[in-house]
């Protein structure tokens, strides 16, 4: 098996591969101060409900925006199965060719998506990860992966309304029946969703312009639902999409190198 872990800065999935084929995920919610040995409790009790031994684990591969959270999990990977991780950065071989200015510096998580969008959907793409923070990236057709943007996600917008005004009350994240709000609950829900609804297809919209009129757009993140069920410009929703571009990167890394002709 191949542990595929989600680092995200709200929430931590992992996900169990085994030939390719993803067999179960797991959520947690992401902690700067959790240990390795807290980590390994929690990945024993995920193996058992598969039916599996932890011992099972042939590799792990991270994707993280939480560096003190990947640490904790190098340390339960070290001391309980016995060897490193592989962790996502812009200088692996990707199988895609990376443009930012500096490739260390992306996402890995972005990394990941823009990886398994382009090895199901080919290029050109866009991909948008409603998450805290919505990321919007796009790859070429030639497999170029072009940069992005990044905003505010639809629970961040709402929370610093909140935490940033006197008297403006805290919301649920969901559509209003009608963008005219006849509360101030309702007049927040439609400012931030509408508002995040309609910058996503805005931009979505001017990428395209650039990669390509027919790039196939994929949503993913814990607010793709919602927001990919009104959108004019998302095409598919790929839950698991961070996980499975992880994986590709794990095999892609390990595979078994051709051998040497010989000069004889």
């Amino acid at each position: 098996m191949i542990l595929a872990i989600d680092i995200g800065n709200t929430r931590t999935t992992i996900g169990f591969f085994r030939r390719g084929k993803l067999l179960s995920e797991f959520q947690l919610e992401t902690s700067s101060s959790r240990t390795g040995d807290e980590l390994w409790i929690f990945v024993q009790e995920c193996t058992r409900h598969l039916g599996k031994i932890p011992e099972g684990i042939q590799g792990i591969v991270i994707s993280s925006v939480v560096p003190a959270a990947t640490t904790a999990f190098r340390s339960m990977s070290v001391k309980y199965l016995k060897f490193q991780p592989l962790i996502v950065r812009g200088d692996l071989d990707l199988g895609i060719s990376v443009g930012y200015d500096d490739p260390l510096t992306v996402g890995a998580d972005r990394l990941c998506a823009v990886v398994a969008a382009f090895a199901k959907y080919g290029g050109p793409a866009i991909v948008v990860d409603f998450g805290t923070a919505t990321t919007f990236d796009a790859v070429t057709k030639k497999g170029e992966y072009l940069g992005g943007a990044i905003a505010p996600g639809p629970g961040t917008a709402a929370r610093a309304l909140h935490d940033g005004t006197a008297q403006l009350p805290p919301v649920d994240v969901a559509f209003p029946e009608s963008v005219i709000g006849t509360s101030t609950p309702a007049a927040i829900r439609s400012g931030v969703l509408f508002g995040s609804l309609e910058g996503a297809d805005g931009i979505i919209r001017r990428m395209k312009r650039i990669v390509g009129k027919h790039a196939v757009v994929i949503a993913t993140g814990g607010y793709a639902g919602i927001m990919a069920e009104l959108s004019h410009e998302i095409r598919y929703i790929e839950p698991t999409l961070v996980l499975e571009g992880a994986r590709l990167i794990f095999e892609r890394v390990h595979r078994p190198k051709p051998a040497r002709k010989s000069s004889r």
